[in-house]
């Protein structure tokens, strides 16, 4: 989840790598479980998911896939990133916070490599 930590977790995805909420989005990443150990040729090597957060004053274009591009209220000037195992806090650029998350490849699976942008919004 990414957002607010106290916010309802919305569960109900439709098919899509992201479900919204209020405050909050849910990211379908690829967990480790989800990994069939033949896959990696009896290698133990976990599947692990990327996210790269970049705190931004002005959007920056991306050619990616954009999966979700909300704003949420971040009045402690933060954002929460975890899972039910932990949460990582991030400074959030303003009171308000433009949430852009994209990918190069949205596998149904879930997602391996997620790029979140966090963009201040004026007033």
């Amino acid at each position: 989840m990414l957002g607010d930590p106290l916010a309802e977790v919305p569960t109900e995805f439709n098919g899509r790598a992201v479900a919204t909420g209020r405050d909050v989005v849910t990211l379908c990443v690829r967990h480790a479980q989800d990994i069939q150990a033949d896959r990696f040729g009896g290698d133990w090597d976990w599947a692990t998911a990327t996210i790269h957060v970049r705190s931004l004053v002005h959007e920056e274009g991306t050619e990616r896939h954009v999966l979700c591009d909300t704003v949420i209220a971040t009045p402690q000037e933060t954002v929460s990133l975890g899972d039910a195992d932990g949460m990582l806090v991030i400074p959030a650029p303003s009171g308000r916070t433009r949430l852009i998350v994209s990918t190069d490849e949205a596998d149904p699976a879930g997602l391996e490599t997620v790029w979140v942008d966090l963009v201040a919004v004026d007033g």
